[in-house]
């Protein structure tokens, strides 16, 4: 029961990494894009 728990745990834990690593990816995509425009 517990392993069932520790994919679970360690999923969420991959997906929040890659989540937060696409966000600031998209961050300094659109802050060299409004660079850009000006």
């Amino acid at each position: 029961m517990w392993f069932r728990y520790v994919m679970i745990g360690f999923f969420s834990l991959t997906a929040f990494s890659f989540l937060f690593y696409q966000g600031i990816e998209f961050y300094l995509a659109f802050i060299d894009l409004f660079k850009q425009n000006k």
